[in-house]
């Protein structure tokens, strides 16, 4: 028999939090940008399965899907994709 052990209270185990593969658009605001990267080709393609936006963006081999999807925003936000209805200014325009 032991006598005075000190009893720890355990810890609770949180799973490590998980990268995302889906994103939500810049454009419509829905969550349905996916990443497709080749690594070999150091081409990826960023594409929105609602609105329908469809970019092909350089990347260094170094990048994972999160920076490559922080690259089309930055140029989305630029002014650099084109949207469906046009480039993204001619949207915005018709929206305002």
């Amino acid at each position: 028999m032991r006598m005075g052990k000190k009893y720890r209270k355990k810890l609770p185990v949180r799973p490590p939090k998980k990268i995302p593969s889906i994103f939500p658009c810049p454009n419509c605001g829905k969550k349905a940008v996916k990443v497709f990267y080749d690594r070999g080709e150091g081409e990826a393609v960023v594409s929105c399965g609602n609105c329908k936006i469809y970019v092909k963006i350089k990347v260094p081999p170094i990048f994972s899907a999160v920076d490559i999807y922080g690259r089309f925003v930055d140029l989305f936000y630029e002014g650099k994709v084109e949207t469906g209805s046009g480039t993204v200014e001619n949207a915005q325009n018709r929206q305002s």
